[in-house]
């Protein structure tokens, strides 16, 4: 009876979801198809001056002659894109004071793979703890995502975590075609994007709960965390929990250094937020 009762909450909260935000992208958009990506498209970008192993091709002559030296010719490409969603599984993402980040998390997934296929671009979906939890090979039909959404909202992450090692191992083994990348999850584990933002276009979208960065707790308690699963007592202070904040702005700050060192466009978003805007302005 559990178990039927679970599946029944999973499938409604989907259900809102997917009405949510389906309606969201296709009365108005989320993003556009516009890409980094610099290839042979029809969409003229920039001129740029001859380096060695350009493509001569590109050479423009005119310019060229001109400036008395190689000039070649820059194009975003208008084309099918490929898109990777990662859901990052840890088990953090099952805690939530005014909402559970799973549930944002799953929202997020829906909007950014609405707004994809809306664009006729290919979605793959991959949840990862230290492994593959679930994976959603390349589709564009929209239809698919009445299957993966309940799927990431049941997914069990209590006890998991998130090797980002692993992760990027797992990605540059799978995903040969270069792509867009977006990871969802709450980032608390040490990351390291290095070598997946060199081949792919990565955007980080952080969940959290403004109660885990700012807990606000007294006395002596038993706690579990919920990646290892194992319980500790803490005695809750004034002095413990600014030296808790301190620890995490640390962490964070170190985060974000590593996004911006190497380009990765990232956003956080909090439980009792609606993702839809932060979203738009991260993707736009």
């Amino acid at each position: 009876m559990k178990d039927d009762n679970k599946k029944t909450i999973i499938e409604r909260v989907a259900r809102e979801i997917l009405i949510k935000s389906k309606r969201k992208i296709f009365s108005q958009n989320l993003g556009n198809n516009a890409t980094t990506f610099v290839g042979n498209g029809l969409d003229f970008s920039e001129l740029r001056e001859y380096y060695f192993g350009d493509d001569v091709r590109k050479i423009n002559w005119k310019a060229t002659a001109k400036a008395q030296r190689p000039y070649i010719n820059l194009f975003t490409e208008e084309r099918e894109l490929n898109i990777v969603i990662a859901f990052m599984t840890s088990g953090g993402i099952a805690f939530g004071s005014k909402r559970i980040k799973q549930e944002l998390m799953a929202e997020v997934y829906a909007l950014l793979a609405f707004s994809a296929m809306k664009n006729g671009d290919n979605v793959t979906t991959l949840a990862f703890s230290d492994r593959e939890e679930y994976y959603r090979r390349a589709t564009k039909s929209i239809n698919t995502l009445h299957d993966v959404v309940p799927k990431l909202l049941g997914l069990d992450a209590l006890g998991k975590e998130v090797d980002y090692e692993e992760f990027s191992d797992y990605m540059l083994g799978t995903v040969k075609q270069k792509s867009i990348v977006f990871l969802i999850g709450d980032f608390y584990e040490e990351v390291d994007l290095t070598l997946l933002s060199a081949k792919h276009e990565v955007y980080a979208v952080v969940v959290r709960d403004k109660f885990e960065e700012e807990p606000q707790l007294m006395g002596m308690l038993d706690l579990i965390d919920p990646n290892s699963m194992k319980s500790s007592s803490f005695e809750f202070n004034k002095k413990m929990l600014t030296d808790y904040k301190e620890v995490i702005d640390k962490k964070d700050k170190k985060l974000y250094e590593h996004f911006m060192g190497h380009h990765i466009r990232y956003v956080k978003i909090y439980t009792d937020e609606d993702p839809y805007f932060k979203l738009n302005n991260l993707v736009r």
